[in-house]
């Protein structure tokens, strides 16, 4: 197996909105309800992604491999979830209620079904955090792509 690209990027989170979606298919007009149990849910469009903290700015790596990744460390993540989720462009832009985080996840192929495994670190702290101020980088994800 082979990492193929990785990104790290800052994204801010509103009101505990956090979804991708294909680049080509965003529409600021439509965004999904919020994850309110559990931690990602696979919608038609949307890959929806369960935060913490109403408002804080979230630190996430994208990994995107050849084949399936080994597992993180389990005990460093406090949750873990997969899918599976198509994308035609072939670039995943993050959301929230504020618009899109730049710059694009370049999955580097296009008109793909992907698994995506996302792992999460900092939830309950950013949770305690943000009803005091806007957090940056408490609640840490990890988000890895692999053809399907």
């Amino acid at each position: 197996m082979v990492l193929l690209r990785r990104q790290e990027l800052a994204v801010d989170v509103e009101f505990y909105a956090l979804w991708a979606e294909d680049a080509d298919e965003a529409d600021p007009g439509e965004s999904p309800d919020p994850v309110e149990e559990g931690l990602l849910l696979s919608a038609d469009r949307h890959l929806c992604i369960g935060t913490g903290g109403h408002t804080h700015q979230a630190a996430f790596v994208t990994e995107v491999w050849d084949e399936e990744p080994p597992q993180a460390d389990v005990g460093a993540w406090e949750g873990s979830a997969d899918a599976e989720w198509y994308c035609r462009s072939g670039e995943v832009m993050l959301w929230s209620y504020g618009g899109p985080s730049e710059p694009a996840i370049e999955l580097g192929r296009s008109d793909t079904w992907w698994r995506v495994r996302v792992q999460v670190a900092g939830r309950r702290r950013v949770r305690e955090l943000a009803q005091q101020e806007v957090p940056v980088g408490v609640e840490r994800f990890l988000l890895q792509f692999w053809p399907a």
